[in-house]
């Protein structure tokens, strides 16, 4: 074997390069068309006769294993006033207690909903409009005479909604 190797494989891959760009500037066939053909095709439907209207825009909030020790909020950013059509696709959370974890939605009137660990596909009437949306952690090893002491955990969600401006 050859004790200076690199430069060969140096001036092997270098010769490669140039040998390739040279056939595909010079030698590789043109991707242009001969000639163009022109559009044949008689339509007799008026052009305003097809309406396109644009899809409402489906925003989603996620969270994904979402490390954290002890209690915390977070407050989810909704994009726009409000947030409709809301559908919590999954929720879950890993820690000591962490059952108390919950998902608070306000809506537009000031009631108070929560959502518990394990709920899926749950869906809130299309009329109805979130005004803010919480996702609340809790991971806390609870003793009777002693301090809690704070524990880590994870939260995993995903919320569907569709932003209101009005």
């Amino acid at each position: 074997m050859l004790r200076n190797w690199k430069p060969y494989i140096l001036g092997a891959v270098a010769m490669f390069v140039l040998l390739s760009g040279l056939y595909l500037f010079f030698i590789a066939p043109k991707q242009s068309p001969l000639h163009s053909s022109p559009n044949s095709i008689q339509s007799s439907i008026p052009t305003d006769a097809v309406t396109i209207t644009p899809l409402p825009t489906l925003r989603i909030i996620r969270g994904d294993k979402v490390a954290f020790e002890g209690q915390t909020e977070l407050k989810q950013t909704i994009g726009g006033i409000f947030a409709q059509e809301l559908t919590i696709v999954n929720f879950q959370a890993t820690g000591e207690n962490s059952d108390k974890s919950y998902i608070k939605i306000v809506w537009e009137n000031g009631e108070i909903e929560k959502l518990y660990p394990g709920t899926t596909n749950k869906k809130f009437a299309a009329d109805r409009r979130a005004a803010e949306i919480t996702v609340a952690g809790y991971s806390v090893h609870e003793r009777r005479l002693f301090k809690n002491s704070n524990r880590p955990g994870t939260l995993t969600w995903e919320i569907r909604y569709d932003p209101v401006e009005k």
